[in-house]
């Protein structure tokens, strides 16, 4: 369905150049005789609002037609591209870049590389060609800024748990700047400038080239092979590694059929980096994950340098940085990097994608159990066991309001309370099983998310870590806590003081943290490879369905 609307955009900007199809093309700009600047800027200023009205978002595309109009009503309709009776010859340096817009996970096919061919073709243009041109010039112009800046879609329309409030819209003014040639020299720089997305670009246009180049090298099916074992299959192994570039090709001889320590430090490798056991046998996961291929890859890739572009062009030199399928938080502080394993939302209840500002802690908190985990797992534990709630030192009230009144749970009829007339309030009280631990580190905001301790240390020996409800549990939670107040000698000994008087303690931060909570199932690991992580959340589904398949050979159409 996507690919028939694209199509169906495509035919409507063709339409407009029936005139240039019928023409013999040439294949050089070309010196313009006829219509006079004012007859093509009263062109420019029909076609602005004819074309436009065409170019309305679909799905979850966001299309940034408010910025052009108002980038030609600043200049009173004055073309950008015509200029002194000539087609200005920056708009070949700009379509050579749409054309490369694939190397950035785009497609040149958003961007009317072929239409603008087509305008430029004609050898004697009228003054409504030109216009046309001018126009279809500039939407292309701005609509590939703003994607390369803040994403060619909505978030929110394709994954309601991306909730990150979108970059800002600076990106368009570079549409206000004063020469074309100024334009096209700052586009570029409008692509996230973190180290991440730049890695992850070029192993984008490595895999693009690769599937280009070179058919995938597959492994066949078979026993699990191991140092020792040998045949065509090993063979198969270690072709694939050199291709997929965790073994570096060499001219040394090599018993290339033969399962060495090498190989099986390179299979270590590979499996370090697609979240597989690491082990060094290559049994069916590891054939499985060998095998997928490059053009899928390249794809995933993709997905991910659109969530980059989702998320702010500047980040915080401070902060916390929670990366959800790597089950970590990295802090950003005093200068220092440090990182800790973490426990996220399970699958039904999955941790959203938000920016937080962290801006105080509770020591020895009070959990106040939220409603719907109330419904779904405290009360099923209730009807089981009526004294569960005082072993484990809940408390209940008679609502939610304000001043409700505590009850004693004995005296309370469980069995009639089902999980729609649930109005009890839940508090647990501070102690070593309370559910937030020692420590409840919290950045407001409306899912009701924080970092805390947790009683169950167990979970952190997991490889996958998606036990909790939403909230993020952190493994060394004291550590976390004289991490954040470091840099005051005050909030450091109000903290020990917190600590000490086993009671409930707020102590505020001595500033405003930034706390980010992130989901990338592709990151570039210590060595600068691209490392394929387990899509937890199925959210590369709902990439897939919004983005939809496009060839990663330009040569290709759509």
């Amino acid at each position: 369905m996507k690919s028939t609307t694209i199509r169906t955009a495509c035919i409507l900007i063709t339409s407009l150049v029936l005139t240039a199809c019928s023409t013999p093309k040439t294949k050089n700009a070309f010196i313009l005789t006829p219509p006079s600047q004012k007859q093509i800027e009263t062109n420019v200023q029909a076609q602005v609002s004819l074309m436009l009205t065409a170019f309305t978002p679909v799905a979850g595309q966001a299309i940034p037609n408010e910025a052009v109009l108002s980038a030609y009503e600043q200049r009173d309709y004055s073309p950008f591209w015509i200029q002194k009776d000539t087609i200005d010859s920056s708009i070949h340096q700009l379509l050579d870049i749409l054309e490369l817009s694939y190397t950035h996970g785009l497609n040149p096919v958003h961007y009317y590389t072929e239409e603008i061919k087509e305008y430029l073709s004609l050898p004697t243009p009228s003054q409504k060609q030109l216009a046309e041109l001018d126009v279809i010039t500039t939407i292309a112009f701005s609509s590939y800024a703003h994607d390369l800046s803040i994403g060619r879609y909505e978030p929110q329309l394709i994954d309601p748990n991306w909730q990150l409030d979108a970059p800002t819209n600076d990106w368009s003014e570079i549409l206000f700047l004063e020469k074309t040639s100024d334009m096209i020299r700052f586009l570029p720089l409008l692509a996230p400038r973190h180290p991440n997305y730049q890695v992850l670009q070029k192993w984008l246009v490595y895999y693009q080239n690769l599937n280009n180049k070179e058919p995938d090298i597959r492994v066949k099916a078979g026993v699990p092979l191991s140092v020792g074992d040998q045949g065509e299959r090993v063979a198969q192994i270690r072709a694939r590694l050199i291709q997929l570039g965790d073994i570096r090709f060499s001219t040394r001889k090599t018993n290339e059929d033969y399962f060495d320590d090498k190989l099986k430090l390179a299979l270590i490798h590979f499996q370090k980096r697609h979240d597989i056991l690491e082990d060094g046998h290559a049994g069916a996961q590891t054939i499985e994950m060998l095998n997928v291929p490059v053009k899928v890859r390249a794809q995933q890739i993709a997905y991910n340098l659109e969530r980059w572009r989702w998320l702010p062009s500047t980040l915080e030199s401070e902060r916390i940085w929670v990366d959800l399928t790597d089950y970590k938080v990295h802090t950003f502080l005093n200068d220092q990097h440090s990182t800790m394993k973490v426990v996220i939302g399970k699958n039904e209840r999955k941790t959203p994608v938000f920016k937080g500002n962290m801006t105080y802690m509770v020591t020895n908190p009070t959990w106040r159990v939220p409603h719907r985990i109330a419904q779904e797992t405290l009360l099923p534990k209730i009807h089981q066991d009526p004294n569960y709630l005082t072993k484990h030192g809940y408390q209940v009230y008679s609502s939610w309001t304000v001043g409700a009144k505590q009850l004693d749970p004995l005296t309370i009829n469980w069995p009639e309370i089902t999980h729609s007339n649930l109005r009890y309030r839940f508090e647990q009280t501070p102690d070593e099983g309370n559910a937030l631990g020692a420590y409840k580190f919290m950045f407001p905001n409306k899912n009701d998310i924080y970092l805390h301790d947790t009683p169950s240390k167990h979970l952190f020996k997991e490889h996958i870590r998606a036990f909790s409800s939403g909230c993020v549990r952190l493994e060394k939670p004291e550590e976390f806590a004289q991490l954040i107040v470091a840099s005051s000698s005050k909030r450091t000994g109000e903290l020990e003081k917190a600590k000490k008087s086993k009671a409930t303690n707020v102590v505020s931060l001595p500033k405003e943290i930034p706390v980010y909570l992130v989901y990338f199932t592709v990151a570039p690991n210590e060595n600068g490879m691209p490392e394929f992580r387990n899509d937890i959340y199925q959210r590369d589904e709902l990439m897939e369905e919004a983005m939809g398949y496009y060839s990663f050979n330009p040569k290709e159409s759509l």
